[in-house]
Parts: structure tokens; sequence; C-alpha cells
């Protein structure tokens, strides 16, 4: 028993040592808590890691269900933790604790990424997600990648450059952004946590409601002073995506675009974590985007209130 227990070791190891002269050694990887799997590059199988394991060019780590583990590379202060349910890919990595090229992949899942110090000249730091890739210089930010590749994330210390194609955002803290599998990026918005970041680009369910079921003026911003593109029936909007500082005019979806509305009835639901919250000097909106149905229409004797707003 004792010479097959110590044959299985030497097995074990031998293969560890074959995995590992495939690939460029690049960080420890430690589980926090199980499962978590690696799959060395060019191989197949996925290897349970029960505490630690050093990971290299090429491994795919992932955690499962309840699975969490922290990857620290071989760079003086990058640190990557993976929460549950994530798939993530180390694609470059080469340098010393000065200057150190390091490119990675989000899968699946949801990451925080460290850097402790501000990166030389020299030295670059890449993550890439299906929906954009994202340049970070001495940042704190966090990736969360949903199963059909739309991409996001948050920005807590430093900045990152996020691109898609030919689009490019620089993301400061307290901010984020959002790209779908296709590449398009969101508008750059504040937010700390990703459910206020898909509730400022994607809004927040609402009712409104008027008197005698009249409808509402649709203009191109948040002030009567803008041109007037339309009219929407109250009970025709379901969700609101933004509001114009502590004013009762809200952003909506209208004909293709965006158009706002002056409602001091509206009701936002109250799991929302937050409206996307615009300057009251904004505007107007690209009047490009409406269908044929709608054009800029100059307004006579700019109504004040809400009521007034309301058109039979």
């Amino acid at each position: 028993m004792k010479k097959t227990i110590i044959l299985m070791i030497f097995v074990m190891l031998a293969f560890t040592a074959t995995a590992l002269a495939q690939t460029d050694i690049a960080a420890v990887l430690t589980v926090e808590s199980a499962p978590v799997e690696v799959q060395r590059v060019n191989t197949a199988q996925w290897l349970p890691v029960n505490v630690e394991a050093i990971v290299g060019v090429g491994d795919q780590i992932r955690t499962l269900e309840s699975g969490e583990a922290t990857i620290t590379f071989f760079a003086d202060g990058v640190q990557t933790t993976l929460e549950p349910e994530t798939t993530y890919r180390i694609d470059v990595f080469n340098g010393d604790s000065d200057t150190f090229n390091l490119s990675v992949s989000v899968l699946a899942g949801q990451t925080r990424q460290r850097i402790d110090r501000a990166l030389d000249a020299g030295s670059n730091y890449d993550v890439n997600t299906p929906g954009a890739n994202l340049v970070a210089r001495g940042t704190a930010f966090q990736v969360r990648v949903e199963p059909d590749g739309r991409s996001a994330m948050l920005v807590s210390e430093g900045a990152v450059e996020a691109g898609a194609d030919t689009e490019t955002a620089t993301v400061q803290p307290t901010f984020g952004i959002r790209s779908e599998a296709s590449g398009t990026l969101s508008d750059v918005v504040s937010a700390t946590t990703f459910e206020q970041l898909d509730a400022a680009i994607d809004g927040c369910a609402a009712t409104v409601t008027t008197p005698d079921d009249v409808s509402l003026n649709v203009r191109l911003g948040p002030n009567t002073d803008f041109d007037r593109v339309g009219t929407i029936a109250a009970e025709d909007i379901t969700v609101i995506k933004g509001v114009a500082g502590n004013q009762d005019w809200y952003r909506i979806d209208f004909d293709g675009g965006f158009g706002w509305i002056l409602s001091s009835t509206a009701t936002i639901d109250s799991a929302c974590p937050g409206l996307r919250e615009f300057d009251p000097s904004f505007g107007p909106e690209d009047a490009s985007l409406f269908g044929t149905g709608s054009a800029p229409i100059e307004s006579e004797s700019p109504p004040s209130t809400a009521t007034e707003e309301a058109t039979g």
C-alpha cells in the first residue's frame, strides 16, 4: 500500500512538472474557497486545486459554485481575485519587479483587479473580455462577463482605458462602463456597484399617470426651452432612463432615441438602485436617431409646469 501511494505521488509530480514545462510560469494561484480548477495549456483536462498551485501562460483557471481564488503574479503588486463561477486565462506574462507585460482574459464571471503601484512606461496590464479590451495603469477595478458575452467594468482607483472596435473611453474612479458582445461601448456612467451600473444604462421600471389620460410632451432636453419632438401616453412609459438633478424631468426611450418628459407623478420601482443623474443643462438629445415620424417642433410660449406639459 505504501509503495502504491508513493507511486501515485510520483506520477502526480511528474504530470505537474510536464505541464509547467509547456508554459511560462506566471503566478501563484491560492484557493480561498473550493472548488477551484486549472486547465493547463495544451491540455483538455480540468484539475482540482485544493490549496495552492503555480500557473503559467496559457493556463485557464475556473472557480465553481462557491469557489474563490486569488492569483498573485510574479511582479510587484499585481493581484486578481476570481469570484464564484468565473473562468480566467493568462495570455501573456514577462518581466520582473520593475517592468512587466501582462495580458489576461476574463471569459466568464466576475473578477477584482489591483495594481498597488503605478506602472512605468515600459509596463502594461491588459484585461480582455468578449466585449472590450481594458488597459490599466496603477489602479483597482472590477470586471464582470455575463454568459452572453456582455462585459462590464467598475473603477475604484486610478483609471482604465476601455476599447471596443474603434471606440475608446477613459473610466475614472466611481464610474463604470459596459459593452455588448458585439463590441459596442455604453456611456461612461457614475456607479460603484454593477447593480447601479445596469440601472444607469438600462433604466428602472416606473409608472407615470396623468389626469384624464392626456399625453405628455416629449422634448429634446430637461427644460421647456428645448424643442418638442412629439407626445407619449403615460401608460406607454414603463422604463425611465434618467433624471435631471432633483427636478421632475425624466429621460425615456422615444422613437429610436431619447426624449425628456416633465412629470410630478412618476413612481420609480423601489428595487431600483438609482437612476442615472443628468445635469439640468444636459441636451439636446440626438434628433437624428428618431424615426421619420418625429421631428423637432419649435414650441411657442413654452409651458413651465408638469400639468401644462400634458397635452390633450
